[in-house]
């Protein structure tokens, strides 16, 4: 960061803890009579804005509900672009979520989708402790373990982080804050109980990021024996789990034709590859096309505290619109997975990546019976309308806390 821009921030920082004391003191708490209000973080082309927030604020609307969903920045490029100048994104941000927190007051019900200032753990969690100050009925939502991707607990030893009162462990502290809780997997509602002793099971609700692929025409197979499509899809920050791939991959390369697909924000390349790997930019009009011109999908992670607390959003795409998935059965990916019914674990240390990829691709024949059997169970218990009387209950129950 520029000097400048440090301080620049530093005075912003400061300026928004001043206000909101001074609100805070002088607002009595109170909501809406109705309504529910999301909190976003990303723009409305992310997974997480989608599937996490808009398509329920549908859901809620279609049971009469009023809903509205606000984030940060709405554009994709504006967002992108704001990470030139990291501190001028800082100061937007807060200028912005404080707005919408005060506006959050004429909703019921508001949920705040994994951190109030997201990319910004300084200020001591102050807006949220504005928010719930001024606001009685306030949940937090999020299907990661975002302490343990942020590496927390952190000491925090420079002094321009300690003058702007930098949180090492900013996430686990905003866990005792909050009464009331979505998550996305029960692993994650284990590390909620633990951390916040004044929370009940009744008060957290575990609901999987869903899809909806009900007007998506599922992959057609047809018992195809040419080249096989391997696909992967996600995140620029995931891109590093493919790795763990080349070896198997390469070991395949003299008995089987086939590429690798990877769908993301930008390339992935590994010198060591010998076989072809194609990438595809996602946007979110193109993206169930690309899932469906994928054979296998794939979703290797690693079995530490990131990949425990993820949620199986890549393989719910994939199995939704009926593409064999294959993933390493860490947590929640193993309960979405029967073995050899509709898909395919691999051992959660990883050992066993080119026994599982060489038996996948010697079954084409069972492809579109696997793919079937998937899109069953996605459409069971990880679609919106399968999930839908769970969620709009643990609302009502939160619309009578006033």
């Amino acid at each position: 960061m520029k000097p400048l821009f440090n301080i620049y921030l530093l005075f912003a920082l400061y300026f928004y803890r001043l206000l909101a004391w001074v609100c805070g003191v002088f607002m009595r708490k109170r909501c809406g009579a109705d309504g529910i209000l999301f909190l976003e973080n990303f723009p409305i082309e992310n997974a997480g804005y989608q599937y996490r927030a808009y398509k329920w604020k549908e859901m809620f609307e279609k049971n009469g509900q009023r809903c509205e969903v606000l984030t940060i920045f709405a554009n994709k490029n504006d967002f992108d672009e704001q990470f030139r100048n990291m501190p001028m994104l800082l100061v937007r941000a807060m200028r912005r979520r404080f707005r919408q927190c005060l506006y959050a007051r004429q909703f019921a019900v508001v949920i705040v989708r994994r951190e109030l200032l997201q990319f910004n753990d300084y200020g001591n969690l102050f807006m949220e402790k504005f928010l719930l100050q001024i606001h009685p009925n306030v949940i937090l939502d999020f299907d990661d373990d975002i302490s343990a991707s942020k590496k927390e607990p952190r000491k925090i030893t420079n002094l321009y982080g300690r003058l702007l009162q930098e949180n090492g462990n900013k996430f686990n502290d905003s866990l005792r804050l909050y009464k009331r809780f979505v998550v996305g997997s029960d692993y994650l509602k284990v590390i909620v109980l633990s951390e916040n002793k004044n929370v009940g099971k009744d008060d957290v609700l575990v609901m999987p990021t869903c899809v909806d692929y009900n007007n998506s025409p599922a992959k057609a197979y047809n018992n195809k024996t040419e080249e096989i499509v391997f696909g992967w899809i996600g995140g620029n920050h995931n891109l590093h789990y493919l790795d763990m791939l080349v070896e198997p991959l390469n070991r395949l390369m003299g008995d089987f034709m086939f590429k690798l697909v990877v769908v993301a924000g930008c390339d992935y390349a590994n010198a060591n590859a010998k076989f072809i790997i194609e990438n595809k930019k996602w946007s979110l009009e193109s993206e169930k096309d690309l899932i469906k011109s994928f054979d296998i999908g794939l979703m290797p992670i690693y079995d530490n505290a990131v990949g425990r607390g993820k949620c199986g959003f890549k393989l719910l795409q994939y199995m939704g619109l009926g593409v064999v998935g294959i993933a390493t059965n860490v947590t929640v990916n193993g309960e979405i997975i029967t073995d050899g019914e509709n898909g395919f674990l691999v051992n959660a240390n990883n050992s066993d990546w080119y026994e599982v990829l060489k038996k996948t691709l010697s079954l084409q024949n069972k492809y579109a019976e696997l793919g079937a059997n998937a899109r069953n169970i996605v459409e069971e218990r990880y679609s919106f309308e399968a999930n839908a009387s769970r969620y709009i209950e643990f609302m009502q129950k939160s619309l009578f806390m006033n």
